[in-house]
C-alpha cells in the first residue's frame, strides 16, 4: 500500500487534466493522498478536493513563503478547516530561511 503523503493537486498545472493525474496515481499503486494547502485561496481548495475525491485528504496552513498574506480572520477560518473530517493535518507550516519570501518575525 503506498500513500502519497504530500500532494499539490489543486495547483494550476493539474486544473486541465486532474482526474488523469489522480488515475495514473492510482494505477501506479498510490491508494491515499494527502494534498497541501499552503496558502489562504489553497487551503479552501484542497478541502474542496478532499471533499469531492475519497482517497484523498487535506491538510491546511500557510507556507512560510505565504505568511506576510496572514491577515485577521485567518486563524479561525483555519481551525474552521481543521474540524472537517477529511482534514488530517496542520501544515504547511514552518520556517523557511533559505529564500526567506516573509520576513523572519512574520514567519
Amino acid at each position: 500500500m503506498l500513500v502519497d503523503s504530500h500532494t499539490h493537486l489543486n495547483m494550476p498545472h493539474f486544473r486541465d487534466d486532474l482526474d488523469k493525474v489522480i488515475e495514473r496515481a492510482r494505477t501506479a499503486g498510490i491508494v491515499e493522498m494527502l494534498n497541501l494547502g499552503y496558502d489562504p485561496g489553497s487551503m479552501e481548495e484542497t478541502v474542496e478536493l478532499a471533499d469531492r475525491y475519497g482517497d484523498i485528504y487535506a491538510a491546511t496552513g500557510i507556507h512560510p513563503h505565504h505568511a506576510k498574506e496572514w491577515e485577521d480572520g485567518l486563524e479561525k477560518r483555519l481551525k474552521q478547516l481543521m474540524m472537517r473530517r477529511k482534514v488530517l493535518a496542520l501544515g504547511e507550516i514552518g520556517l523557511d530561511y533559505y529564500r526567506d519570501l516573509s520576513p523572519r518575525n512574520v514567519q
